[in-house]
This record gives structure tokens, sequence and C-alpha cells, in this order.
């Protein structure tokens, strides 16, 4: 047996080989590619020697092995694993693009569809987590501004005003007075409200809309809410009168209160009224006399009558009918 010299196709290295391989596939020692051996032509005498000087050689078709790209195999693994591991898709999408890079520049190496579908998995789910984000921002902002718009609403309907001018004062014996500073102090005056009775056990509720004075000033209902388990129905010019602490349902109930019951969870009764520009208010947790009386709840909205009479020296007294309409539960 002979042997002869040719050069690697792939890396250009010269490989001494017997020619019993001749035609066959053999391994380059240098480049670890599958390659074939050139075919030995008889009566080259110089290239059966085995001499350095190597003849032409034919058309040889090198054969290569290809390997898969282990970041095409990663990209489409991290892409998958973003369903478990919210973050997933951002090594996807790294080692998708690396692995295409690689593969365009080394034949030996296949996975591009791989590649791909790590790249298209790893964006969707990108996207996808972006438009989740930017819906919760959504309703986290509507909710801030829901709160927001209901904090305002319970505090105009509570009426927690704190003035330098009027504070209010409570005892578990006497009736919430007003204290005032000597240069805001009111004339006392007789009342002309004709309503106003001592016992409210007899008296019929009239048949009109709320009116009546409050703290010697006309009063006329324009709006009442009831909010919280407190009923406050208004007047113009900063009228109001409140019952406070009905509970969370009105509907139906009927509620009666004479001045000399002292049943401390009866409810309290508030005016309010404006002075100077400054809202005022006077609360009584006994000595008044009120009725009430709640018609059935239909579309949230229901019919209502009133007869409360103060026990201040005004002799402040509001007495009618009105509709009450229920706000919207919160979600």
């Amino acid at each position: 047996m002979s042997e002869f010299k040719f050069t690697c196709p792939i890396c250009g290295q010269n490989i001494l080989c017997d020619t019993v391989l001749s035609g066959k596939q053999l391994t380059c020692p240098h480049c670890n590619n599958a390659i074939g051996v050139p075919t030995q032509f008889a009566g080259d005498a110089e290239f059966a020697a085995g001499t350095d000087a190597a003849p032409p050689l034919p058309d040889i078709v090198p054969v290569t092995t290809q390997k898969t790209s282990a970041l095409a195999v990663a990209s489409l693994v991290c892409s998958l694993l973003s369903l478990v591991i919210c973050v997933g898709w951002l090594p996807g999408i790294l080692c998708g693009h690396l692995a295409k890079s690689r593969i365009r520049r080394n034949p030996a190496l296949k996975g591009s569809g791989l590649a791909t579908a790590g790249l298209a998995i790893g964006y969707l789910i990108l996207l996808l987590e972006v438009a989740s984000a930017g819906v919760w921002v959504l309703r986290f902002s509507a909710a801030v501004k829901q709160g927001i718009h209901n904090v305002q609403q319970d505090l105009a309907t509570n009426h927690l005003i704190i003035t330098q001018s009027s504070t209010t004062v409570s005892n578990d014996n006497e009736g919430m007075e007003t204290v005032q500073s000597a240069t805001n102090s009111e004339p006392q005056t007789e009342s002309t409200n004709s309503q106003w009775v001592a016992d409210i056990s007899e008296v019929a509720f009239p048949d009109h809309l709320a009116s009546g004075k409050v703290h010697g000033m006309d009063f006329l209902v324009r709006a009442t809410l009831f909010r919280n388990g407190d009923l406050r129905i208004s007047s113009a010019d900063g009228l109001s009168v409140a019952v406070i602490r009905l509970g969370p349902s009105i509907a139906g109930r009927n509620i009666e209160i004479q001045p000399g019951d002292d049943n401390t969870s009866d409810p309290r009764v508030r005016m309010t009224w404006t002075k100077d520009e400054v809202e005022q208010s006077q609360t009584f947790n006994k000595g008044y006399g009120l009725k009430l009386q709640f018609g059935p709840l239909k579309n949230r909205t229901m019919a209502g009558k009133i007869y409360l009479c103060f026990p201040d020296d005004l002799k402040s007294c509001v007495a009618g009918t009105f509709q009450v309409r229920l706000p919207k539960p919160k979600q």
C-alpha cells in the first residue's frame, strides 16, 4: 500500500492518506470536519510515491456535519418560559438575535428556525405584558380619581369644616351647642315660625315641599342626599338640616323622637347656615322633636316626609315632603 497527500477543502491543511481510502470519507485531523478523500489516479507515479507535489485534484464536494446552535435553542426555551417567568422574554430575544448572527457567519451551524420562533414568541409576550401594564395603570388612575371624588363627597356631606369663629362642644348630659366669639354673637330674636311645636306626636306632615325657618332664615328644600347613614336636606344660601346616624337603610322606615326622649342611640340633628361667608353649624343630640317617614325604594329614589323642630332659641323648624336619591353602590 502507498500513501498520498491532499488538501482539506475546509481548513486548507495538507493531509497524508493511504490510497486505500481513496474516494471514501474521513475526518480531518485539523478541523474535525467530515471530508471526502479524492480518487487516486493510477499511473501518476509521483503522486502515488507520496511526493510533496500533489497533482491537480478533481472537483471535491466537501461533506460537513451541521450542528444546531445552542443559542437558538436557548432563545426558544427562554421565550416559552415567559409564560411562567415574567421576564423570560428578555434572554429569549437576546439569544435569538445572537443565534441569527452566528448562523449567518458559520455555515456549519443550523437552527435558524428555532431562533426565529424564539424571537417571535419573545416579542409577542413582551407586547402582551406592555399592554397589561397599560391597562393596570389606567385602572389604578381611575381608582385614585374615584377615591378622591368619594372623599370630596363625604366631606361635603358630613360638613367636616373647622373655622375660627365657630366650635361645637358636646357632653353626655346636655345637647350640643355652638360656642362663638363675642364679635360673632347674634342677637336673640323671637321666631315667627308657626310650624314649631313642643310635642311632635300629634302633628301631621304638611302637603308641600319641606320648608320653614332655620336660624331665623327662610328655608326651602332644593336638594336631598343620603350617604353613610346621614340624611342631608339643603336649601339655598348655604342653609341645610341633617339627621345623622340613621343607619345603612332608610327605605320604608318611620321614625319619631320626642323632645323628652333620652336614648343615646337616637340620631343627632344639625342645622348649618352661613354668616359673613363663614359656614357655621349647631348640633343637638337631645331636646329636639323629629318625625320622619320614608316610602319604598324605586330606581334608587324614594319619597320622604319630615317634621323637625330644633330646641334652639330661634325655634328653627323644617316640615314637608322631599325626594331623596341614593348614591350608586361602590364597585
